[in-house]
């Protein structure tokens, strides 16, 4: 629990510090699941994630050994949940998955439907997913789209592991002023310094008000309707 935590801290600010979020955007930019995603990572996200995770973990008083041990783990299970639906096709492991992180569940990390962006940060525990808020079942109804939201040039692997730094550096010369600047790189992905944010918690709020406003209008009477018609419905 202690290790899932430190994952959580490092993996959250991955999605919500634009500087953080150039590093970990290669593992996100592929537009499809297999056990090879696991293995797309920028050359200095490792050490960036273990200072956190491990720095959490010896603070609260895990020992070395034991830290060994639950790495080795975290590292095997990571790998195994992203096992793409060619070789797992439902992934939610039965009744596991109200226990713990499953294939499904990652599937839907990697999704940038808006619904599905900044979701279920765990890897192995989603305990903190659910503390926090960032828990996301499947839905069973939307089909997962993969990658970044960003328009990519295809097949090009340059794109793929420097193209959020390139994207960073254009917004960082372009702002006005050092306030600006140093916001483009700490904010989230998406922060404008116009107000016309486009991060991925605005997206989420936006698709969720649009589903509640046409779940109201489907259960909303129609005053227009033949009142013979609606009496033999009821």
């Amino acid at each position: 629990m202690v290790w899932e935590f430190g994952h959580f801290i490092y993996h959250y600010l991955g999605h919500k510090v634009r500087l953080f979020w150039c590093l970990h955007s290669t593992h996100h930019a592929p537009q499809a699941m297999n056990l090879s995603v696991s293995y797309a990572h920028f050359f200095l996200e490792g050490p960036y994630a273990d200072v956190i995770r491990t720095t959490v973990c010896i603070l609260l008083g895990v020992n070395p050994p034991m830290l060994f041990v639950i790495m080795f783990i975290d590292g095997f299970y990571g790998g195994f949940i992203h096992i793409g639906e060619q070789l797992m096709k439902d992934g939610k492991l039965g009744f596991l998955y109200k226990y713990i992180l499953t294939p499904s569940h990652h599937r839907v990390h990697h999704a940038k439907n808006p619904l599905y962006m900044d979701t279920n940060f765990c890897n192995l525990l989603n305990i903190w997913d659910r503390v926090f808020g960032t828990y996301q079942p499947e839905e069973k109804n939307l089909h997962i789209e993969y990658g970044i939201t960003r328009e990519m040039k295809p097949n090009s692997f340059l794109d793929s592991y420097f193209g959020e730094f390139a994207c960073l550096i254009k917004d960082v010369y372009k702002a006005p002023g050092l306030k600006n600047k140093i916001l483009y790189i700490f904010m989230p992905p998406g922060w404008n310094h116009t107000g016309d944010h486009k991060t991925a918690s605005k997206a989420r709020n936006e698709f969720k008000e649009s589903q509640r406003q046409l779940t109201e209008n489907a259960l909303a009477p129609d005053f227009n309707a033949d009142p013979k018609q609606m009496a033999i419905q009821e």
